[in-house]
């Protein structure tokens, strides 16, 4: 009997294991045909001497490609993360390869308000401005898991931390003569279906959150758009499918089935991933262009939800509200 039962429930599981692989397998293939048709490239040679970049999670993937292309081009990157071994290491090897020794190293944790508001507190001090502001850093988990501010961790590393982080350091970014704000954001945006009342994730499945934390970012590159002055632009943009440790906050299988997975489609390598977050950096194309989302190194269209005046201006607020 007992016998029986265990083989009963290894079947299960096993038939269980393959489905969801198929599941995965299916879902890259739509996500390969749908959203990922090519692969554009930055070809702008501008250079940014003189110039001082924050990256968030720029000791990594795409944040770190991203602060190595424009430490080539002559600016000063500062690499904000919460890994200090990690960012050394990626401090060492950008500059190795570009010869350009003005990378700096900061903590930050988006997770905290507290070490935002520190970090930003250090920046105004030591900084009197801050030409490009890249908020890279993201984050997603199948756990549910509340931050000490009592916001989902998701919602609160993927938009809340950043918007914050950029709302204390906006008097430097307005001292640059023309200052730019690039969001990374994700074409999973328009699986959002965010409201002001749940806007701090507690109460939905980690894809929900996931896809509002990124619908998040568009309704606020839109309202920080018609707040910014004339010599400050924001932008946001999707970097395409890219292996990245974004995953890193899943299970061990699921995280092995998608690299696999992003291997044998040909998804985006992090150098590639970075290309639009460069364009909207360093590129002339994109001079005195605000408010808008970007894909593959050019204008594109998003959800419906983000022409919506009325929910910017509310998220707006309750964003406000949430990090006061």
């Amino acid at each position: 009997m007992l016998l029986t039962l265990l083989t009963v429930l290894f079947t299960i599981i096993i038939t269980l294991t393959v489905l969801y692989v198929v599941l995965l397998i299916a879902v890259a293939i739509y996500v390969k045909l749908k959203f990922e048709p090519v692969k554009a490239i930055c070809n702008s040679n501008v250079r940014l001497d003189g110039k001082t970049v924050l990256v968030t999670g720029g000791n990594q993937g795409i944040g770190l490609e991203t602060a190595r292309d424009l430490a080539s081009r002559g600016a000063k990157i500062i690499i904000a993360s919460r890994d200090g071994q990690k960012s050394a290491e990626a401090i060492a090897d950008i500059i190795k390869t570009t010869s350009n020794t003005n990378i700096e190293y900061k903590y930050l944790d988006l997770s905290r308000f507290s070490s935002v508001r520190k970090f930003a507190e250090e920046f105004n001090q030591t900084h009197d401005r801050l030409d490009i502001m890249i908020n890279n850093a993201g984050f997603v988990t199948l756990a549910p898991t509340v931050t000490e501010d009592g916001n989902d961790m998701i919602i609160q590393v993927n938009y809340l931390g950043p918007f914050l982080l950029t709302n204390l350091l906006l008097n430097r970014i307005k001292a640059s003569p023309s200052g730019r704000i690039v969001i990374v954001t994700s074409i999973l945006h328009a699986y959002g279906r965010v409201t002001p009342s749940e806007l701090n994730g507690l109460n939905t499945n980690c894809f929900r959150k996931y896809s509002n934390s990124k619908l998040c970012t568009i309704l606020w590159t839109k309202a920080l758009a018609m707040r910014l002055p004339r010599n400050v632009t924001v932008n946001c943009l999707h970097p395409g499918f890219v292996r990245t440790d974004i995953f890193k906050g899943l299970d061990r299988f699921t995280q092995k089935c998608l690299d696999i997975l992003i291997d044998i489609f040909n998804f985006k390598t992090p150098e590639e991933g970075a290309q639009t977050t460069i364009y909207l950096a360093a590129s002339e194309e994109v001079n005195n262009i605000s408010g808008k989302y970007f894909m593959e190194c050019q204008e594109a269209e998003h959800s419906k939800s983000g022409h919506n005046e009325e929910l910017v201006e509310k998220i707006w607020n309750k964003s406000v509200m949430l990090t006061s």
